[in-house]
């Protein structure tokens, strides 16, 4: 699709260009200089052809010349297009018969016929397919997220669609941010498969026309085998993932991403998104309910005074004299260590989890001895102490590694899918049903046969 474009910052710099918007993977290339490019020089003859150029540039040149842009443009039927997040730079020469300066822009956020729009723009609504479960398939229905916003499943042919309507409009970055993506974990976590979303549209105000939204392609291949399927997916659920996207800051999507890395990374990785999750799914919990937050400022005002004056009350005539500084350095410390005398501690971080889990699945940490103490060794042996325990084979503690690396990711997927309103039988059900989930306790069992972890001991 030919036509004339523009970068939105300087309008009056139109140049001509062609748009391709192939499913998944919209480009533009424009002759001319949308943009004057700091890393590559250019010579200019007086008919406006290539005289020469010069790669180069220092690397900050380089950053800037990259950075997402907003290009509009008018193709030659009349249709306006936007172009959000365009990154491109100079097209190489190959055809010595063409001097003409060009420049691609392969990487778009999103591009949108028929409306002029930019990074900054709201939308009062937007609709999408998932993608991933074998097949989606729900009935109609609406429901409301706490602040007002309005997540309605409906159809159109054969497709199940999502729509959402914010209760104030959205960017399209929010709308990524806070929509899709906990749509497509919610999806993925139930059924335990890749997710994705296609077929975005949006509308600018109510009752405006929808408008499809050309972007790289997040749609996934429908998977073979499920845990849970697509009739748990309801606009209730979807509803409240939403709502819990606003305080989980993505740890949500974090439990359930099975990247291919070390073991090590993998446990360090999942404790930590076990212990965010905990502080958001158990926020109001302290060590000592009964201790205001004023009380813990007078406790730490009198450790910092009784600490000091204890050190110089102290006989120091066979070393040298505490300065100033030294004295300030240790009321710091005195500060920080008390500041989190009310927090609990991550064992029982650990064990509130996987009581939740159990409350669902009583046989999910059954081949540990003592499961959240396994995790806070790992995790403290990784951080802390090294790779080995002392007078440990580490193939122990390697076996140990792999072990919590099955087991940490199915306790949080059991703990968000409790958070999503699923029942215990309707869990159980499903799990036992699901080869993934019962060969990852044949796999725990045998991995730690024989072991100080291991609830059984050697099974032979």
């Amino acid at each position: 699709m030919t036509g004339t474009f523009w970068q939105v910052e300087t309008p009056e710099n139109i140049v001509q260009g062609e748009l391709t918007l192939a499913d998944g993977s919209p480009t533009l290339e424009v002759v001319g200089q949308l943009f004057v490019e700091r890393a590559n020089k250019v010579e200019f003859g007086a008919n406006g052809l290539m005289r020469g150029f010069a790669r180069g540039g220092r690397p900050h040149d380089r950053v800037l010349d990259w950075l997402p842009r907003n290009i509009q443009g008018r193709l030659d039927d009349g249709t306006l297009v936007s172009m959000v997040g365009a990154q491109g730079k100079m097209k190489p020469p190959h055809d010595f018969r063409d001097f003409r300066y060009r420049q691609e822009f392969r990487t778009l956020r999103h591009a949108i016929l028929n409306e002029h729009v930019d990074d900054r723009t709201t939308y009062s609504a937007c609709r999408f397919r998932v993608t991933g479960p074998i097949w989606y398939t729900q009935s109609q229905d609406a429901a409301s997220t706490a602040d007002g916003g309005v997540v309605t499943v409906t159809h159109e042919g054969d497709s199940c669609l999502i729509e959402f309507v914010p209760a104030d409009p959205m960017t399209m970055k929010e709308l990524g941010e806070r929509v899709l993506s906990p749509a497509r974990t919610l999806a993925s976590i139930v059924s335990a498969n890749p997710t994705g979303t296609t077929d975005l549209h949006v509308r600018l105000v109510a009752e405006s026309p929808w408008r499809k939204v050309f972007e790289d392609d997040e749609s996934t291949s429908r998977g073979r085998h499920e845990l849970l399927d697509s009739t748990h997916l309801t606009a209730e659920r979807f509803a409240r993932w939403i709502d819990f996207r606003a305080v989980s800051g993505a740890l949500d999507a974090a439990a359930i991403d099975s990247g291919h890395t070390t073991i090590q990374t993998e446990v360090l990785t999942l404790a930590a998104v076990a212990e965010g999750l905990h502080r958001r799914l158990f926020d109001k919990k302290k060590r000592v309910p009964a201790l205001s937050r004023g009380d813990l400022k007078h406790a730490r005002e009198s450790a910092r005074t009784a600490a000091i004056a204890s050190l110089q009350g102290l006989d120091r005539s066979d070393r040298d004299a505490l300065t100033d500084t030294d004295l300030t350095a240790i009321s710091d410390a005195i500060g920080q260590a008390m500041a989190s005398v009310n927090e609990v501690t991550f064992k029982t971080r650990m064990s509130d989890l996987v009581g939740m889990a159990q409350a669902a699945i009583p046989d999910i940490v059954n081949e540990f001895a003592d499961w959240p103490d396994a995790v806070k060794f790992a995790r403290n042996m990784l951080v802390h102490q090294g790779t080995q325990p002392p007078g440990e084979p580490l193939d122990q503690f390697h076996d140990l590694l792999i072990a919590l690396g099955y087991s940490i990711a199915w306790v949080l997927r059991t703990v968000l899918l409790v958070h999503a309103g699923l029942d215990g039988n309707t869990l159980r059900n499903a799990y036992g049903n699901f080869s993934r989930y019962t060969h990852h306790i044949a796999n725990v069992k045998d991995v730690l046969s024989g072991s100080q972890y291991a609830a059984y001991g050697d099974t032979g």
